[in-house]
């Protein structure tokens, strides 16, 4: 049976009380009247029992209600595991089972809250770009670390703090406010005066109750995306001024072509020795730009992931000796000594001959190129606890500390280091071609001091080189 209500209850005790105080004193009466002790007795006893029953029920009626205050305190206060520990059947009781049921599903929501927050957290935190929310009072509400680090924001900085504190570049508040005061989206890249970034940045109204914790508001805000677009603006100068400078390469044996081809259509041709002479100046442009237009080819395969391998245990002294022996006329011809310091125990490497070819004729031709009359470059080969290592080394004009950190970068030319010639993207095809084989290269260097670069290439695992059959190895890897 269904227990009756609280107030119903509570209603038929008073009663119950009342209607027992009438017998009680008609008894009472008649007991005097009669002379009856017993009966008298007998509604004193009644009455008693039914006292303790009344307060009984009270007491614990009390109790009950000031445990259900008691666990909603503690779940205001956020303790969301408190229980009233009320049973039985009674009101009190479906009314403690209720405010259980209410306090767990507050702390399923809550959980369900925090757990939202936390994976907003966690993307705004691995976010590449700036994100922040601005109010109408200029106070940043929400702002993830990509944002602090483009601004350059003091480290102190912290969400509701000003945006003002946050950057003081006129540009990005700017754009920030049209957006936050006009209600209408606003953007523009911006450079920083201080770190030189360039930022794109862009906002959009939103309305809403602040984000921080205060009094909620209905106020205009801003979402800001921020954009670094500083190695995009880097690597488009870069590839301008490669476009520049293979233009001026192309150029020079063109004209040399030009002038040798005029010469000999003004009555060159009819001397046969300085005809002879021209002709060889044509082949050699002719040749110069075919070496342009080869590196240039091959550096787009190799970025493009294009350029087919032929992967299989090679002797790297071999390789290193041969380069060696081919460049040695081009190094006398400067005036400069070329050495190799090379030892045929080397273990093998798995590597595409033509590449490791490749890597050392760069290294070399660069050395060579980067060196005045009377200096020495040198190249050898060594075994590491990594693999072999590949070092070509030079004592002539050095490169600046500026230029150290982009040497190896596509389409970029620095004038100590690839000059009298160069390309400027050897030393890019051989930081692709040893990273492709699993290696990696190194340079050290100062200006006028000579510069080291180095390869490692990782070892060969399985294989033994026999000294007859240095370069063979078993079927090839072809990788395309």
């Amino acid at each position: 049976m269904k227990s009756l209500t609280l107030r119903v209850r509570i209603a038929l005790v008073s009663a119950g009380l009342t209607a027992a105080g009438a017998v009680l004193i008609g008894l009472t009466a008649v007991g005097a009247a009669t002379g009856n002790s017993p009966v008298i007795t007998a509604v004193v006893i009644v009455s008693l029992l039914g006292f303790a029953v009344s307060w009984v029920l009270s007491g614990r009626l009390v109790d009950g209600v000031a445990r259900l205050t008691a666990a909603g305190r503690r779940a205001v206060d956020g303790d969301y595991t408190v229980r009233t520990g009320i049973g039985g059947p009674s009101d009190v009781a479906d009314a403690s089972e209720s405010l259980n049921h209410l306090i767990d599903r507050l702390r399923s929501a809550l959980e369900e809250g925090g757990s939202e927050r936390i994976r907003l957290s966690s993307i705004l935190n691995t976010m590449t770009d700036g994100v922040l929310v601005v109010d109408e009072d200029g106070i940043v509400e929400l702002v993830n670390p990509a944002a602090i680090a483009m601004l350059d924001a003091p480290p102190e900085f912290r969400a509701g703090d000003r945006m003002v504190t946050l950057n003081r570049d006129h540009e990005v508040l700017r754009v920030v406010t049209d957006c936050v005061h006009e209600r209408t989206p606003a953007h523009g890249q911006v450079e920083l005066l201080g770190s030189r970034r360039l930022l794109n940045v862009a906002a959009v109204p939103l309305t809403g109750e602040a984000l921080v914790d205060e009094p909620a508001r209905t106020m205009s805000r801003a979402l800001v995306l921020l954009t670094d677009l500083t190695e995009l603006r880097r690597v488009d100068v870069t590839r301008t001024e490669f476009v520049t400078n293979a233009s001026h390469e192309l150029r020079t044996p063109l004209a040399a072509i030009r002038a040798s081809a005029e010469t000999l259509q003004l009555g060159a041709l009819t001397d046969p020795d300085a005809a002879y002479d021209f002709l060889d100046r044509i082949n050699d442009n002719v040749l110069r730009m075919e070496d342009i237009i080869t590196e240039m080819l091959e550096l787009s395969r190799l970025e493009t992931g294009q350029a087919p391998m032929h992967l299989a245990p090679i002797s790297l002294h071999d390789v290193v000796m041969e380069e060696v022996d081919r460049l040695r006329p081009v190094a006398e011809r400067a005036g400069i000594a070329l050495s190799s310091d090379s030892t045929d125990e080397l273990p093998a490497i798995t590597a595409d001959r033509s590449m490791a070819s490749q890597v050392v004729s760069n290294l070399l031709s660069n050395a060579i190129y980067a060196s005045d009359e009377g200096a020495e470059v040198s190249v050898a080969a060594s075994r590491t606890p990594e693999g072999v290592e590949l070092s070509v080394t030079d004592n002539g004009r050095g490169i600046e500390a500026e230029y150290i950190p982009h040497v190896f970068e596509r389409f970029y030319k620095a004038d100590a280091s690839r000059s009298d010639g160069g390309t400027g993207i050897g030393l890019a095809i051989v930081k692709h071609i040893a990273q492709a084989h699993g290696g990696d290269v190194s340079v050290e260097s100062a200006s006028g001091r000579g510069s080291t670069f180095t390869v490692t290439f990782p070892l060969t695992k399985g294989f033994e080189i026999d000294p007859d059959t240095r370069s063979e190895g078993p079927a090839n890897e072809d990788i395309a």
